[in-house]
């Protein structure tokens, strides 16, 4: 797969059509200056005091050890074990979920007019928000397995030929045609974008985020058994920096062989006919929703689509979660 030397490859910039011809390049562009002062420190500190809150009172969620594989949160009979996600059971890393709810300074992140533009360019006018979260990577954490964010997303198929059904797939098991090779012209496009706001440097040595630079035009997920060992490169930049990517390119955590840590805000956004992964209208603070402007309840998913993300009658833009829905009703 490999067509790129690290000449090639996108740089911190501040110049969006850069960015912008990175990601239909490569996959991915950086944004430097993503986010800068004083919204930087506002958010940086209110994380760190939200991630070093969960540790102490034992509510951190942690993997990126051998056995704490992101994705992996089913034992061999099928059922969830989020025991399994601690450093008592060799967790290294730390994510903080659902920042939206966890401080008024990550709602103003998610107004940012140029991270909106970027992730409109790959997603179009319509899109909302999938998830806000932070990852940070821990000395000693090791490489996460190369995947895209859109791995749910089908792809093409022969006519008459049997695909993997739909609701069949998983983050482990996609459909593999056997007669279809890379040359094909015919690939989905992208579905979602994900922006990871460096909160600290990154560099190959902290576990920058290890990325296949052009994969996100292979037109496939990536397959360990087909693949084997595929080169990666860490995107590198200072803190405030931001990896804007087209959900199909192939990558993951990088293990981190430094003395330091590294964390990363990973906010990623799907198309407004996708079931993101949070559900925002069950699990956003009441409050924040009332009060929230049309951009973050179109994030969160309460502006009907085109009559989808309905409650009832589709002839209203957004849904009010609060009112009850109408039931049966008889003449009097």
């Amino acid at each position: 797969m490999k067509s790129w030397t690290h000449a090639d490859l996108p740089k911190p910039t501040r110049d969006r059509d850069r960015v912008r011809a990175d990601i239909d390049a490569w996959g991915y562009g950086l944004l430097e200056g993503a986010l800068e002062e004083p919204l930087f420190s506002r958010a940086r500190d209110r994380l760190n005091e939200q991630a070093a809150a969960e540790l102490q009172q034992g509510m951190a969620f942690e993997d990126g050890g051998p056995t704490q594989q992101w994705g992996q949160f089913r034992d061999e009979n099928g059922k969830i074990r989020p025991e399994a996600f601690t450093a008592a059971n060799g967790g290294i890393n730390q994510r903080v979920w659902l920042l939206p709810n966890k401080g008024a300074v990550f709602l103003d992140v998610l107004e940012l007019e140029h991270l909106n533009e970027l992730v409109g360019y790959v997603l179009g006018e319509e899109f909302q928000l999938s998830s806000f979260s932070a990852n940070t990577a821990k000395p000693g954490g090791i490489k996460m397995n190369l995947h895209t964010d859109q791995w749910w997303a089908p792809e093409p198929t022969r006519p008459g030929r049997r695909n993997l059904p739909v609701g069949s797939m998983s983050r482990t098991r996609f459909d593999v045609d056997p007669e279809r090779d890379d040359t094909t012209d015919m690939i989905a496009p992208a579905a979602v974008s994900n922006v990871l706001i460096m909160m600290d440097a990154f560099s190959d040595a902290n576990g920058g985020t290890r990325i296949v630079p052009g994969s996100h035009l292979a037109g496939r997920h990536p397959d360990p058994e087909r693949d084997g060992q595929v080169e990666t490169v860490a995107a590198e930049g200072p803190a405030g920096t931001a990896i804007i990517t087209d959900g199909r390119v192939w990558h993951g955590t990088g293990d981190n062989h430094s003395n330091g840590s590294r964390t990363a805000m990973i906010l990623t956004y799907c198309g407004p006919q996708y079931r993101p992964q949070v559900n925002y209208t069950v699990a956003m603070d009441r409050e924040i929703l009332a009060n929230a402007s049309d951009r973050l309840k179109t994030l969160f998913g309460l502006k009907v689509w085109w009559a989808y993300g309905r409650t009832g009658d589709p002839n209203v833009e957004f849904i009010d979660p609060t009112q009850t829905a109408m039931g049966e009703l008889r003449p009097n």
